[in-house]
Parts: structure tokens; C-alpha cells; sequence
């Protein structure tokens, strides 16, 4: 009996992957499948960021409502403080940002000239190199500046666009609310679907994920936003101009483990050189301290070991994840294999439990 709930397991584990390939491989050849993708991605996005924040502010709902304070009251107090810390962000930092994006912008195609001189220096001493690192660099440089003008340029100019943007981020609120009063409800939901002689494992199961789920997003919020403030501190100490956007920048790579912080602390040090040695230096020194605090004092105050999962299989999963999906893969690979771990891990204990019956009968 046992052997035959695996090889269900084992079928439906195949039978989804084969999905998501074809699914995968039709997005790839074709064009107008594509193109529902796109829309369907555009439609579920505000639902997956409500369902993001909804994680980050439920456990306190739940700490008041488990303190004698009505749900719906509850939710309205930790939901308006909530917002009035967005709009405190937005209106103090957003503008900010805004500058300092438009004005690194107009900075990138000099920056860009500078490095090619820099190109131009290595390829006179190199002349006889049988690689041909000047041409790879260069075109490298110039991918990146008309990417990063285009990303820029399109923030601005794109009106209908950004006006469908924040449609969709009008909608978020509502859904949030929807979420944390409903919480309860939905997950009941979900249990229906399952057969009855199952439901107690896929409630054990669904209570394993929503808690190794909601440790990990909270956990990467506030260490991202740590991360952040960190950055900005650092780099404001040295002098490193546009502190705001690289902080911003470390902030947001820093949910891609390990990685990440590679990521994004190389756009600081690469304009820290096109200052001075010193500088750039600094930036290195900086980025090397909120790693070695992140590492061994924030990730492991705030997140814990809430996965368990070894550090070498999280980038094994971060570069598959980035190789199907590319960045949407690196973000979630660890939340999916997080989830996956824990059905294995109910499947494997149900299997065994069901052969020892299976041995004293």
C-alpha cells in the first residue's frame, strides 16, 4: 500500500513537471501564447504581492485577535499603521530615488566613456593577447548602458503604462484586507478539495508550508530592508553619491541568496572606481561588512534556520531557478523547493508509518 501512494506521488510529481515544461516550451514558441502569459502574469501580480504582505502583517493580526481584540478590529489597526509606514517610505524616500535614478542616468553614458579609455589602456598593453578582452567588455558596457537608459527612459515616458501600474497597485490594499480576514476561510477552502480520508495530512501539510512560507518571506523583508538601511549608511559615510539608488539596490538583490549581494553591490563599486582607488576600495569594505553581518548576525537573529535546507542545494535551486525563469526564478526557487521539501518530507513519513502498520499486521 505504501509502494502504491508513492508511485501516486511519483506520478503526479511527473505529470506536473511534464506540465510546466510544455508549458514552458509553448511560451517559448510561441508568440501569442507568450502574450497570455504576459497578461496573466500582469492580472495575478497585485494578488501574489497582496498574499506577500498579507504573510508580513497576519502573524500580528493573529497576537492581537489571541489577546481578546476583535479580528476585524485588529486588522484595521495593524493595516492603517502599516500603510501610514508606506506612505512615510514613499513621500520621504521616493522622491529621492527619483532624482537620483534620472540624474545617474544622465551620468551612465560618461561613465561608460571613461571605462572605454580605461578598455582602451588594457588593449594597448595587452596588444598581443590572444583574447579579445577590450571588444567583449566594451560591447558588455554597451548593453548595459541602452538597458539601464531604456529601463530609466521608460519610467518616465511611458504614461499609460505606469496608469495601469498603479491600477493594479490601488488594487493590492483590498486584497491584503481580503486575505487577512478571510484567511481562515480560504485554507478550509483549499482543504475541501482534497478527498476526506486525506485532509488531516494536507492540513499538517498546509500548516508546515504556511510556516516555513511565512518565516522565510518576513524573514527576507526585514532583512532586506536592514540590508538596505546598512547600505545606505555605509556608502553616505564614504561619500559615495547616489547612496540612495545603490543602497536601493543591494536592498532588492539581497532576496536572492547568497548571490544577490553580489549582484548588487558591483553597480557601487564600479562607480566607486570612475571616482578614485580609495573610493572604490571603501565601497568593497562596506559591502564585505554587511556581509559579515548579515551572515552571522541579522539572517540568523531574524530568519533562523526556518528552511533547513543546506546552503549548497539553495544555489543549486537559485541557478536552476534562474535558468527556467530567469529572474522571477531566482526570487521564488527557494520558497518552491521550501514547499516541496515539506511534502517529501509528509509523503516519506506517511509511507513509512503505513509499511510498520503494514509489518506488525
Amino acid at each position: 500500500m505504501g509502494r502504491l501512494l508513492v508511485s501516486r506521488w511519483l506520478y503526479g510529481a511527473v505529470t506536473a513537471l511534464l506540465i510546466v515544461g510544455i508549458v514552458y516550451l509553448a511560451g517559448q514558441v510561441s508568440p501569442f501564447f507568450l502574450a497570455v502569459c504576459m497578461v496573466v502574469k500582469k492580472v495575478l501580480t497585485p494578488f501574489f504581492l497582496g498574499l506577500v504582505v498579507a504573510y508580513l502583517l497576519n502573524p500580528v493580526v493573529t497576537f492581537l485577535t489571541n489577546h481578546h481584540f476583535p479580528r476585524g478590529l485588529a486588522i484595521f489597526l495593524i493595516y492603517t499603521l502599516f500603510l501610514l509606514f508606506v506612505a512615510f517610505v514613499i513621500i520621504n524616500g521616493g522622491p529621492v530615488i527619483m532624482r537620483e535614478s534620472r540624474e545617474l542616468s544622465g551620468k551612465l553614458p560618461e561613465l561608460v566613456f571613461t571605462y572605454r579609455e580605461w578598455l582602451g589602456q588594457i588593449q594597448i598593453q595587452q596588444a598581443d593577447s590572444p583574447f579579445p578582452l577590450h571588444s567583449g567588455l566594451t560591447g558588455g558596457l554597451r548593453r548595459i548602458e541602452l538597458a539601464v537608459n531604456s529601463y530609466v527612459a521608460g519610467l518616465f515616458t511611458e504614461v499609460d503604462d505606469w496608469l495601469d501600474r498603479l491600477l493594479l497597485v490601488m488594487l493590492i490594499p483590498f486584497i491584503v484586507f481580503y486575505m487577512l480576514k478571510d484567511m481562515k476561510t480560504m485554507q478550509q477552502g483549499t482543504l475541501l478539495l482534497v478527498p476526506p480520508r486525506h485532509r488531516s495530512t494536507a492540513r499538517r501539510i498546509l500548516h508546515d508550508i504556511d510556516y516555513a512560507l511565512g518565516q522565510y518571506i518576513r524573514g527576507q523583508l526585514i532583512v532586506c530592508a536592514v540590508v538596505g538601511v546598512l547600505a545606505y549608511v555605509g556608502y553616505f559615510l564614504i561619500g559615495l553619491p547616489y547612496a540612495g539608488v545603490f543602497a536601493l539596490l543591494v536592498a532588492v538583490t539581497n532576496i536572492i541568496p547568497y548571490i544577490g549581494p553580489f549582484f548588487g553591490a558591483v553597480p557601487a563599486i564600479l562607480f566607486a572606481l570612475t571616482i578614485s582607488w580609495k573610493v572604490a576600495l571603501y565601497a568593497v569594505i562596506v559591502n564585505l561588512i554587511i556581509q559579515i553581518l548579515e551572515g552571522n548576525i541579522v539572517s540568523p537573529f531574524i530568519v533562523g534556520r526556518s528552511l533547513h535546507l543546506h546552503p549548497l542545494f539553495i544555489i543549486l535551486a537559485v541557478t536552476i531557478g534562474g535558468e527556467i525563469a530567469g529572474l522571477a526564478g531566482l526570487i521564488f526557487a527557494v520558497p518552491v523547493v521550501a514547499c516541496l521539501k515539506v511534502v517529501i518530507e509528509h509523503v516519506v513519513i506517511h509511507t513509512v508509518r503505513r509499511e510498520k502498520t503494514e509489518e506488525l499486521d
